[in-house]
């Protein structure tokens, strides 16, 4: 008899992904904070964004590598998640750069 076959492979138990956030949670620490910034390799956060982003709910900026912020449109957001990010709310007037409610910022003219 020959011996049997040892082709068997021991896989390794995948880790546990830390618990990520709801959207809603997401919406919260952006609205109560006015925006936060985002690492490079937070792929979950940022698929998350995209979806609110998708539905009005808030602004992405890509940080370029001289820390300058740019925009990025729903087209735009994801082809950018190599580089960091950062989430605004956005202004109830629907133009970046007036604030929101009751501000005293006049709108550009």
């Amino acid at each position: 008899m020959s011996d049997p076959a040892t082709n068997v492979i021991a896989f390794k138990p995948r880790t546990a992904s830390p618990i990520q956030a709801h959207p809603k949670s997401l919406l919260e620490r952006i609205y109560t904070a006015g925006s936060l910034a985002l690492p490079a390799d937070d792929t979950a956060t940022k698929t998350a964004a995209l979806m609110l982003q998708a539905l009005g709910f808030l602004v992405i900026e890509e940080i370029l590598a001289d820390g300058t912020p740019q925009r990025l449109t729903r087209g735009q957001a994801r082809s950018a998640m190599d580089r960091p990010w950062r989430l605004s709310k956005p202004a109830f007037s629907g133009e970046i750069g007036v604030p929101d409610g009751s501000g005293s910022a006049q709108r550009p003219a």
